[in-house]
């Protein structure tokens, strides 16, 4: 009789060649799945400077429209939200 099919409790891919107490598949998943049960998001510091090709990547990626570039508010937004996105990528 065969073991049911565990999966990662993140994002769904399988467990199979890991432990076998094994909740995740990778590091990324385990403290991407603790940072969203806590609601923990690194915020942007104050005083960093998002400078024009900053805005310009911004815009390009899709986080920042051309409306909004020169609202303060709305690109520290962008800015978060892009620095979420890599983290929850990369992290």
């Amino acid at each position: 009789m065969m073991a049911p099919a565990v999966e990662c409790r993140r994002c769904g891919a399988s467990l199979s060649g890991k432990r076998r107490d094994a909740r995740f598949c990778s590091a990324a998943c385990r403290v991407g799945s603790h940072r969203e049960e806590v609601g923990r998001v690194e915020s942007i510091r104050a005083d960093v400077v998002i400078d024009r090709p900053m805005r310009d990547a911004l815009i390009e990626v899709g986080e920042l429209s051309m409306q909004d570039e020169h609202d303060p508010a709305k690109v520290r937004e962008a800015f978060e939200a892009m620095c979420r996105s890599f983290a929850d990528r990369f992290a």
